[in-house]
């Protein structure tokens, strides 16, 4: 089978920031647009931020990672094209005394399918193919963290999806048609919990005992929202002592998502007051879960 050249990707395109539908072309297409090399290296020799930013708007812009419809939204992606896009500004690394050779060290990187000099020149952009763009913003995390060893600081906010890339021009962009697709993948860490408590809490025991039942033979107990909601309440009236319990619970589930189960335990903690740790036990106790170690 031929292998695809990534260049040939399809990716949504705007012209200028206030285009809201935008249309389609291929990677190339865009990367190597010749048409408006004078009017960046004018943005380039303006002194002011707020000088390169009007000529910046007006310019094509481009997603990256994917194609949308009608209108450039998270919930509006069509097809993620496997790649993202990162920067790394000269101001977020002054700790860098070599920046000349940046591109050349990124260059040495397999991952890398293509460096250029951003808008303004003071800076880089580099495309990655993603070897799960399922999950790109894991995908992401894991990179930001790649680079910080390496000593580089990419900007934050290219983990967003709908992120859009500005025209640029490099008179020696670094092209890599054979990059190999990153595989770095972070995984938020799992919540850490004692289930042996020394304060002689005889309820915190109990609830431990049922949710190293829970974890050991992975019981899902929070099927539905509604159970899950209800489980989240019982745990939620121990106060943060029933958060790392919550997640326990939760992550039995396959929609678990930590932030989310952070989310709605804040959210419950401050609002349910009605419903106490009697609920869990009972939930439990349908799942042939007792907090008693002999039941016989």
């Amino acid at each position: 089978m031929e292998k695809k050249d990534i260049f040939d990707t399809e990716i949504s395109v705007y012209n200028g920031v206030r285009d809201v539908y935008g249309t389609t072309c291929k990677l190339r297409a865009f990367l190597f647009d010749k048409k408006h090399v004078s009017e960046i290296e004018q943005l380039r020799l303006l002194a002011t931020k707020e000088e390169r930013n009007e000529i910046k708007k007006k310019l094509p812009q481009a997603c990256i990672s994917g194609i949308f419809s009608p209108t450039r939204k998270s919930d509006n992606l069509v097809r993620h094209s496997g790649l993202l896009c990162v920067d790394i500004d000269r101001q977020d690394n002054l700790h860098i005394d070599n920046w000349d050779k940046v591109k050349q060290e990124l260059s040495k990187l397999p991952q890398i399918a293509y460096i250029s000099l951003s808008v303004s020149g003071n800076g880089y952009f580099v495309i990655i193919p993603l070897r799960y763009p399922d999950y790109h913003k894991g995908q992401f995390e894991q990179l930001k963290r790649d680079f910080a060893r390496c000593g580089l600081v990419i900007d934050h906010a290219c983990g967003d999806i709908t992120r859009m890339r500005c025209l640029s021009y490099d008179v020696e962009p670094y092209i890599n048609t054979d990059a190999i697709p990153y595989g770095g993948y972070y995984v938020e860490p799992r919540p850490m919990v004692n289930y042996h408590y020394t304060n002689n809490n005889d309820t915190l025991d109990k609830v431990a005992r049922c949710c190293e039942q829970i974890e050991t033979n992975h019981i899902d107990i929070t099927g539905d929202y509604q159970s899950w909601f209800t489980v989240g309440c019982a745990l939620a009236s121990l106060g943060e002592n029933g958060r790392p319990f919550f997640h326990i619970c939760s992550k039995q589930n396959q929609e678990y998502r930590y932030n989310e189960c952070e989310k709605k335990f804040n959210n419950l903690l401050r609002t349910i007051k009605n419903i106490g740790i009697g609920s869990f036990f009972e939930i439990c106790k349908d799942y042939g879960i007792t907090p008693f170690k002999d039941d016989s």
